[in-house]
């Protein structure tokens, strides 16, 4: 780890070093597989250029045929109320004005049968040409793409994180090894996963502690309320003012209801981190919307009722520290270990962390939650709940090279700062950054193999309705068991957790405004537990790759090892690069 120094400012070395940096490096992998690909720069332009210059004339045909059409409709429009007035008024009008509205008529009716549409008939002919010319240029642009379509891969983004940010080390795939050092070293308890399933997970290394980005899908059973309703009718005898009685007809929508349980599918981006720094502390912080409105009403009446608890005397866990500002903003007064925690958080750490928190201009602001229970940290950043962070290659594939590399070069860029922002507040802190355990000092030499985590993702990826139950309506959760056959291959038992719906029909008793109870019929669906089954075949590739071979030899080096396989489905990395 010789030349790379700590990042205590994370902010400060983003804005003036990652950021930047990150930028040029995209830009150079890009090139590098243009290169690789050997695509004819100078032929795609060419290609899109026609195909930009065909869809200008195609949008300027479609406005002229949309005016013709106009044209004529207002002129048939016309020639009818013309003929509808003339029909009305036949017998005020002159012989004259008769035969001169009649001729009126029948030219604008010749105009609009013998001129106009035929110009719109032969407008969308020339529309259906221009449009197959259009699709033939963009499948010619497409294949002329394709070559570096092929070379995109999923662990492009991490690799370039791991050249900007030396610190960050991400793992091929989240490996049973990088598990149980998190359970064994850090305490980690999996009952997170009971009833979660993973839809993507980023495992690796902060200085030697291991981190892992993932989002997870979890289904909580709230309530939904059905409603019914019914319409009742009748009749009433009322003495009208003349004196005479009147039958009087009265209506009402009677309505009612039903609560009923119903499940709720939601995802969740987390970071978990492990270290071994303050063993023992626990803490909970929410972001509080108090950054950067330190003379408002609601920052003085938090600070007030912090500095309230550290004078309770019966109150022997919290001590207020020193920096008001930092214990307001980065509110963790749950805290159970003051001293562990003045350690985590020194005057080096409160400056970096308030700093963050206050930005928006780089960064996110405050606008992450933060747990520690003991060794495993906890991030929950909502930025990351708005973006997908798979690392899907599909993305960056387009027709136009120029395009394309824009795309490339700003999409990664954006998910660089998403990622690198969910690990700011850990890099936040110095002490997290010079503790390092045993096994990242020494190493350890262990045999690779993917962790669950990574097989539900694939199964997530490869899609629920390969796995759910024939009757299932929701979504599902997707749990997976593995068998390894032998050193690299396995065999992943997939189960899909859904609901079945059966119908009911209640029938609620309501008072109608004829002073009789009427019974609403409501009709609702009550959700019961079904089970799918399925299973995957995965070869993983624990080859060493070498790290001077180009992109296309790494491909075509994987190609080659499914080449002998006859598995259904391989790990994403390896799918995506022969697909």
């Amino acid at each position: 780890m010789e030349g790379i120094h700590d990042i205590y400012d994370p902010l400060d070395e983003y804005a003036t070093v990652f950021r930047d940096k990150f930028k040029r490096i995209a830009q150079d992998t890009f090139d590098q597989l243009a290169r690789e690909a050997n695509i004819d720069v100078e032929a795609n332009q060419q290609t899109c250029q026609a195909l930009y210059k065909t869809q200008n004339n195609k949008h300027a045909l479609q406005n002229s045929i949309l005016g013709y059409q106009v044209l004529c409709a207002l002129m048939n429009i016309a020639t009818i109320a013309g003929a509808i007035a003339t029909a009305m008024f036949i017998d005020a009008l002159s012989l004259d004005t008769l035969f001169l509205v009649v001729i009126t008529i029948v030219v604008a009716l010749l105009v609009a049968w013998i001129v106009i549409y035929p110009i719109i008939k032969q407008k969308k002919t020339e529309l259906k040409e221009i449009n197959i010319k259009e699709t033939e240029l963009k499948l010619q642009a497409s294949q002329q793409m394709e070559p570096i379509n092929q070379l995109y891969d999923w662990d492009m983004l991490t690799r370039m994180m791991s050249q900007t940010v030396p610190r960050l080390e991400f793992d091929d795939y989240f490996t049973t090894q990088r598990l149980a050092d998190l359970e064994h070293t850090y305490g980690w308890d999996n009952s997170f996963n009971a009833e979660r399933s993973v839809v993507y997970a980023h495992s690796g290394l902060i200085n030697g502690n291991p981190f892992v980005i993932c989002r997870t899908k979890k289904m909580d059973m709230g309530t939904k309320t059905y409603t019914g309703s019914k319409v009742i009718h009748w009749t009433t005898r009322e003495r009208g003012s003349d004196g005479n009685y009147y039958t009087q007809h009265h209506s009402e929508t009677l309505t009612a209801s039903v609560t009923a349980p119903y499940p709720y599918y939601n995802e969740k981006t987390h970071v978990f981190y492990g270290n071994t720094a303050a063993p023992d502390l626990i803490f909970s912080r929410e972001d509080n919307d108090l950054a950067g409105r330190e003379k408002s009403i609601a920052y003085k009446w938090e600070r007030r009722k912090l500095r309230k608890k550290a004078r309770d005397l019966e109150n022997c866990d919290y001590a207020m520290m020193t920096n008001e500002e930092f214990e307001v903003l980065f509110n963790t007064s749950n805290r159970n270990h003051n001293q562990q925690f003045a350690l985590l958080f020194t005057p080096l750490a409160q400056e970096s962390m308030l700093k963050l928190m206050r930005d928006e201009e780089y960064g996110y602001g405050d606008d992450f939650d933060f747990y520690k229970h003991k060794m495993i940290n906890t991030i929950v950043p909502q930025h990351a709940q708005k973006m997908v962070l798979d690392c899907n290659p599909k993305q960056f594939h387009h027709f136009d090279f120029q395009v394309a590399k824009t795309n490339f070069v700003s999409i990664n860029a954006e998910h660089f700062r998403a990622i690198y922002f969910s690990l700011a507040p850990l890099l936040c802190v110095p002490m997290y950054q010079q503790i390092r355990p045993h096994e990242a000092i020494y190493g350890i030499d262990s045999k690779k193999r993917s962790a669950f985590w990574e097989h539900e993702a694939l199964a997530n990826f490869w899609g629920k309705k390969h796995f759910q139950h024939p009757s299932c309506v929701t979504d599902c959760i997707l749990k997976t068991t593995s068998k390894h056959s032998d050193e690299n291959k396995a065999t992943i038992q997939v189960t899909a957790h859904g609901f079945r719906t059966q119908p009911h029909v209640d029938y609620i008793s309501r008072l109608g405004g004829d002073g009789r109870w009427h019974d609403v019929p409501v009709h609702w669906d009550e959700y019961l537990p079904v089970v799918g089954q399925g299973a995957l075949e995965i070869q993983e590739d624990n080859h060493i790759v070498e790290p001077t071979l180009t992109q296309r030899q790494r491909v075509q080096r994987i190609t080659d090892i499914l080449a002998h396989s006859h598995f259904k489905f391989y790990r994403r990395r390896i799918a995506s690069a022969c697909r």
